[in-house]
């Protein structure tokens, strides 16, 4: 009796059944679908974020779910990449570590051997003008002065060849000597003064055309002027070169300060261990910074 009213049933009563099913098979599918979609999204983010090997806990899951781990970095496991780059490539970044050491050393060289020369190689001309203007003034003046001192001289040896007749050539000693004594005489005397005082045997006498006698005080004072602005004439080309040191020293410094990223930023890796040094450059309050850091 029960199967015959069963049977019974309009069509209406028995879709009721059927359609119940549906709808609770269809909500399954889509909850699966759901949790599949928000596993993926989890996925794509922490692979971006922490690299394909910090997903190694999901791929289990990924396989299971039919989704394939190229899905979330576009390739293969063996080929993983991402919008920063492959991980490939990140790794070696990070074993080479950031530097800018051959940079900085390159530049500063190139300043040593000629001012500006490393300014120019980094890309600030203006700097490299100056520096290199001020390298070919320096040298100017000392050539200059170079000169003006053999003049004077040369001078000096003509005036004491016309008013105290000395000739020929002779060592820088006996220059001073004839400026420091009225004749070649007067010279000897002291000569054999020192002598006798020591206990020694007088040497150095100044004897036949080495002899010298001024015709006065004035003219050998002239000619004394004149050997000291000889002498002026040298220490202001001596002067040049440690002018020139200097400036090849800033130049160096500048050059190392401007070149590899930021200015004044040395950047390189030692053992492992990011080393940041930054110069401070300033008149009134210069100073530097080191930093130490490692990343784990």
């Amino acid at each position: 009796m029960y199967f015959e009213k069963m049977c019974g049933m309009s069509n209406i009563e028995r879709k009721i059944p059927v359609r119940i099913a549906l709808v609770a098979l269809l909500l399954m599918v889509c909850g699966a679908g759901s949790a599949q979609a928000e596993g993926s999204l989890f996925l794509r983010s922490e692979f971006q974020v922490m690299g394909a090997d910090a997903s190694s806990n999901w791929q289990a899951q990924t396989q299971r779910g039919s989704l394939g781990f190229h899905q979330i970095g576009g390739q293969g496991r063996n080929e993983q990449s991402s919008e920063f780059g492959s991980v490939e490539e990140e790794s070696k970044d990070e074993i080479a570590g950031p530097s800018n050491t051959g940079e900085k050393v390159k530049a500063g060289l190139f300043s040593a051997i000629l001012p500006g020369a490393g300014q120019y190689h980094t890309g600030h001309k203006t700097k490299a003008y100056i520096m290199g203007g001020v390298e070919v003034a320096i040298w100017t003046a000392y050539f200059v002065f170079d000169k003006q001192g053999d003049n004077k001289r040369d001078d000096s040896e003509e005036w004491a060849a016309i008013y105290a007749g000395t000739s020929g050539s002779h060592a820088d000693r006996y220059w001073q000597d004839v400026g420091h004594h009225a004749n070649s005489d007067d010279f000897n005397e002291a000569v054999l003064r020192e002598a006798r005082a020591l206990g020694e045997d007088p040497t150095g006498l100044i004897t036949g055309a080495d002899a010298w006698q001024w015709v006065n005080d004035d003219r050998r004072f002239g000619y004394s002027r004149l050997r000291a602005d000889g002498n002026s004439a040298y220490d202001r080309r001596d002067f040049m070169i440690l002018f020139a040191v200097l400036n090849r020293a800033v130049s160096v410094v500048d050059a190392v300060i401007g070149a590899g990223g930021a200015d004044g930023m040395l950047e390189t890796e030692v053992l492992g261990m990011n080393m940041e040094m930054e110069v401070l450059p300033s008149f009134s309050d210069p100073g530097a910074r080191w930093v130490v850091s490692r990343s784990f």
